[in-house]
């Protein structure tokens, strides 16, 4: 991202009474592009503290851009929460057109139109898959040169929550039919339970659940499986982090969801086998998203290196 120009000075006082000049005209709102900017940059690192690094601005300042931008647009755009500032329903909407006007405005400025070397291709992919890094840096990297690649793990709803949010370009991730609606690439992973080698339910007693706090999708599919087969279940363990759940699960607390090539790379954990114990679970769908502002075009090879490796390397089990 490019730093904003200082606001100091009589040029910048200059250019600011021009936009206030601007946006007084009837009828007509204009925006500074440095408002924008700063939407997109706290959007992009979660914090007025970190965007008032990013532009060598005081956190003040950079709260006061938000607020003219919020009584320009006549709407919230950001709000609080436990981990950190994130975007309204109508701040989402106007992320992607922020993005819009700031690409098309550096584009002018610089007089190098779509130039590749202006841009950044954001991937991001599921935690679990995180093997898969090396892959999709080498390959993805080669196909958009000279274009950056950057990446981003996350869980899969952050993940949809980016690509929606526009703050990712392609994402692999896991969901419902739903949430992977138009991906360009989707496919099936079976789901199963796993176990410490010698643990065994007592007989009559709830399943005792290891699992996420914010249920991923293979939670997701456990918990509405018990619920369908009408098994009383309770919730042993919750922790975001993997390591922790398989911790969990090795401890012997209880039985665990995940995807049958994922189990097999669990060891000393086993697939709970024995007919009848549990309910059997339906598959989870993976897929590859693209941005709606993407351009799938331009994008082309860049979109077919990221699916062979993941694709290949997923139905493989090599992750």
């Amino acid at each position: 991202m490019r730093r904003s120009r200082s606001h100091n000075g009589p040029r910048g006082r200059r250019a600011e009474d021009d936009e206030r000049a601007a946006s007084s005209l009837p009828g007509r709102t204009c925006i500074p592009t440095e408002l924008l900017r700063t939407f997109v940059a706290i959007s992009e690192v979660g914090s007025f503290t970190k965007a008032a690094h990013l532009f060598g601005l005081t956190q003040p300042a950079v709260a006061s851009h938000m607020r003219r931008l919020e009584s320009l647009v006549g709407a919230g755009l950001l709000q609080k929460s436990p981990s950190g500032v994130t975007l309204t329903d109508f701040g989402a909407k106007m992320l992607r057109q922020a993005r819009r006007i700031l690409s098309i405005n550096d584009q002018i400025v610089s007089g190098v139109g779509l130039g590749p070397d202006a841009e950044t291709v954001r991937i991001g992919i599921a935690t679990l898959y995180a093997g898969n890094l090396a892959g999709i840096l080498r390959e993805c990297g080669r196909a958009a040169h000279p274009a950056r690649v950057q990446v981003r793990c996350d869980h899969s709803s952050g993940l949809l929550h980016g690509i929606r949010a526009g703050l990712l370009d392609l994402v692999l991730a896991r969901g419902n039919e739903e949430e992977l609606k138009g991906a360009l690439a989707q496919w099936p992973e079976p789901v199963v339970w796993v176990r410490a080698p010698d643990f065994s339910m007592d007989p009559g007693a709830p399943v005792p659940l290891v699992t996420s706090p914010n249920l991923l999708p293979v939670d997701r599919i456990a918990v509405a499986a018990l619920e369908a087969a009408n098994c009383r279940y309770e919730v042993v363990f919750t922790a975001f982090d993997t390591m922790a759940r398989r911790a969990a699960v090795a401890a012997g607390l209880g039985y665990c969801p995940t995807t049958r090539p994922t189990a097999s790379a669990m060891a000393p954990l086993v697939i709970e086998e024995t007919a009848g114990v549990l309910p059997e679970l339906p598959n989870v769908m993976n897929g590859i998203l693209a941005g709606d502002d993407l351009d799938t075009k331009a994008l082309a090879p860049v979109i077919a290196a990221f699916e062979a490796v993941v694709t290949g390397e997923l139905r493989a089990g090599r992750h």
